[in-house]
């Protein structure tokens, strides 16, 4: 035996040494089982590059001891904070059961589940577009008396996030309490002048996870997707438009963007500003107690039910998953789907094609490109699938829609920050309202109707005719979808 061989025979024992490491390793650490056939079938058809992927995207050792502190330490905060918030609403939590026993069947899902209280004293605002939002969320912003509270997955250094960032400034240099909360990885774009800028007029600001080439493993996973204001402890903002130019059709932009946010005025705020003080303490170590200051007494503002949904990558349940299929199953005439990206996992996708089965109307809204090919790709092979089951499919021509939005029965509805899809149920920390109101859900319907306008129904024949580059990428993504 020659020397290359005695070293190339040392190179392939080391390598499926190796491999069968990894092999175990994926088997012991008992993930969904849909995520495990995913990492093993990459393993074999890419064996160098699916251990990359798996060593980048798969190893949880961060994520355990990262959050397992903050699960830990977000019970006993609420454990502390639980029964003066309880005595803040001004609905008993019997009557709103109630009520969803009757209306929607969901009886305390969202509050056992995330901390979520269940309020019927609020008044919501729903905003079509970033060129609705801003003008009401600067206004707010300058006229907050006590404090503004910030969390969100894209700040950009561009003309709004601009204007936004000085408005900040100029509040602290008043003497009003600014905190803000950046995801390291959807603000990358934030300059260091800038957030040395925001420190310098006074403004606490803090990144959630910051990504660091030697650390990067597992961190472009474990994202904070949400899109949360709270001002004074009484206004709250919610929704997917992110503080950038591009959400803002002014005519500069090359593509029209199509998204869905709200305010919310009222006793759902108090959740809100829950999820931001958990969120504060992970990215800070700094806890601010329950004062009167940040979980204030509201005045009446409206009859609007609402429950505010979240979910973190510790959480013991898949909250919003669990959210949206409650949701789904409750529908007796109409499911109408907005979302930009969907991957979803067998529970909704059976949700779905059962209800359509059973008589129900069920209507789902994409954009006809996406900014992911791969995962637009990934996208389309269920397509087949909901046609076959009578589920209708229309996609935005327009631009890109990028709004997360669910009604139900022109009842029952949800606006938020998670995509229909696994990243969104699974890794990242996101949040989304549920109205148990008529007004809102018909506005939000007569919006979906105006963007079906805008919109092109698929067929299977159209489906089947996809270029077959498009189906080979797209059945590999559909293979691999649990990691997207």
């Amino acid at each position: 035996m020659t020397q290359g061989q005695i070293i190339l025979a040392i190179l392939f024992s080391g390598y499926y040494a190796i491999a069968i490491f990894f092999f175990f390793r994926i088997l012991l650490e008992n993930k969904n089982p849909l995520k495990t056939q995913s990492y093993l079938l990459l393993m074999v058809l890419l064996p160098v590059i699916g251990m990359l992927i798996y060593l980048f995207f798969g190893v949880n050792y961060r994520k355990q001891k990262l959050y397992s502190r903050k699960g830990f330490t977000d019970q006993k905060i609420i454990q502390k904070w639980i029964r003066e918030y309880d005595n803040l609403l001004s609905q008993s939590t019997y009557e709103v059961q109630v009520y969803l026993h009757e209306k929607a069947k969901l009886p305390f899902l969202f509050w056992r589940n995330n901390y979520s209280a269940l309020s019927s004293n609020n008044d919501v605002k729903i905003f079509r577009n970033g060129e609705q939002k801003f003008p009401e969320l600067i206004r707010a912003l300058q006229n907050a008396s006590h404090h503004i509270h910030m969390e969100y997955y894209i700040i950009d250094d561009d003309e709004i996030g601009g204007a936004i960032i000085n408005i900040l400034c100029e509040r602290a240099q008043s003497g009003i309490e600014v905190r803000v909360i950046i995801d390291a990885l959807g603000s990358n774009n934030l300059r260091k002048k800038t957030i040395n800028k925001l420190i310098s007029n006074g403004v606490e600001i803090y990144e959630y996870h910051p990504v660091i080439f030697t650390s990067l493993a597992n961190r472009v996973n474990y994202r904070d997707h949400r899109k949360i204001v709270v001002i004074d402890g009484e206004i709250g903002f919610i929704g997917g438009i992110n503080i950038a130019d591009r959400y803002i059709n002014n005519g500069r932009s090359q593509r029209y963007w199509r998204d869905t946010h709200c305010k919310i005025e009222g006793e759902a705020v108090y959740s809100l500003q829950i999820l931001f003080i958990l969120n504060w303490y992970f990215v800070s170590k700094k806890l601010l107690h329950p004062e009167i200051q940040y979980f204030p007494v509201i005045e009446p503002k409206g009859d609007v039910l609402t429950s505010i949904i979240s979910s973190d990558p510790d959480s013991d349940n898949p909250n919003l998953m669990e959210g949206y299929f409650s949701m789904i199953n409750t529908a007796k005439e109409e499911i109408l789907i907005i979302t930009p990206y969907f991957i979803p996992n067998e529970s909704v996708l059976t949700a779905l094609k059962t209800c359509a089965k059973g008589g129900v109307k069920v209507v789902l809204l994409m954009p006809e490109e996406q900014d992911s090919f791969f995962v637009h790709s990934a996208s389309l092979t269920y397509m087949g699938e909901l046609l076959h089951n009578d589920i209708q499919v229309y996609f935005y021509k327009k631009g890109m829609i990028h709004a997360k939005v669910m009604i139900i029965d022109e009842e029952l509805s949800t606006i938020g920050t998670a995509n229909m899809d696994y990243r969104s149920f699974d890794n990242n920390a996101e949040v989304n309202a549920v109205f148990f109101d008529q007004r809102i859900a018909m506005e939000l319907k007569e919006q979906f109707l105006d963007d079906l306008a805008e919109s092109e129904k698929l067929d299977y024949l159209t489906w089947r005719s996809r270029p077959s580059h498009i189906k080979l990428i797209g059945s590999v993504g559909r293979l691999v979808a649990p990691l997207l």
